[in-house]
């Protein structure tokens, strides 16, 4: 009797290590899918103050390169982390809004500030009335290391755009409210959120290649 007890705890703990193995392995494998919500269209989002008052300020420009005379194009407030100072909240709203088409039928929707030496924002991929949202942030310097594939999980995002679809010289007016949580390739856990208004002319191609 003593000998099957053992025989039966040593076969049922095996099955309970093959059994762990397997979740993990699947967990491991799984692949992860991002989320895209559905936008709501205001046509009236272009009347809203907020874009009278964008016209007395002119563009954040970093490189000299670019138009001066262009318009404050985003009022989007971006922040990284979960606990911010006055401070950073006071200087989350310095971004530029610019919008292109990715391939032919995904609108990108790019708000951040990109310099030379590094740059932080968000990206919305826009198509067929479904959006997706990532924060991201670089810098010149180079990690070591193995790198991984970045992941993103989103916590939560709405998008609101005047029209639900656009074409190559469009005006485009849109509202984002989003937080995100990223695990970039160097393995860290970071938090993105922003909340705000922003406008663009549709392009072609990204006009900083």
């Amino acid at each position: 009797m003593a000998s099957f007890f053992k025989a039966f705890m040593y076969i049922f703990r095996l099955f309970s290590s093959l059994f762990t193995i397997a979740l993990l392995f699947t967990a491991c494998t799984k692949k992860h899918i991002e989320k895209w919500d559905t936008i709501k269209v205001n046509p009236n989002l272009s009347k809203d103050s907020i874009f009278t008052k964008m016209d007395k300020q002119k563009e954040f420009i970093i490189f000299p390169k670019f138009d001066s005379t262009l318009k404050q194009s985003s009022r989007v407030a971006i922040l990284i982390g979960e606990k911010h100072s006055r401070a950073d909240s006071l200087n989350s709203s310095f971004s530029t809004c610019k919008a292109y088409f990715h391939k032919a039928d995904t609108l990108n929707i790019h708000i951040g500030l990109d310099g030379p030496f590094g740059g932080s924002g968000i990206d919305i991929s826009y198509h067929n009335n479904k959006f997706n949202t990532k924060g991201y942030q670089y810098s010149d310097v180079v990690p070591s290391g193995k790198l991984e594939k970045p992941l993103h999980w989103v916590i939560h995002q709405q998008l609101v755009l005047d029209k639900a679809s656009y074409k190559i010289g469009d005006s485009l007016y849109g509202y984002i409210d989003f937080k995100v949580k990223e695990r970039n390739e160097i393995g860290d856990t970071v938090v993105y959120s922003a909340q705000g208004k922003f406008r663009a002319k549709v392009l072609k191609y990204d006009p900083n290649y």
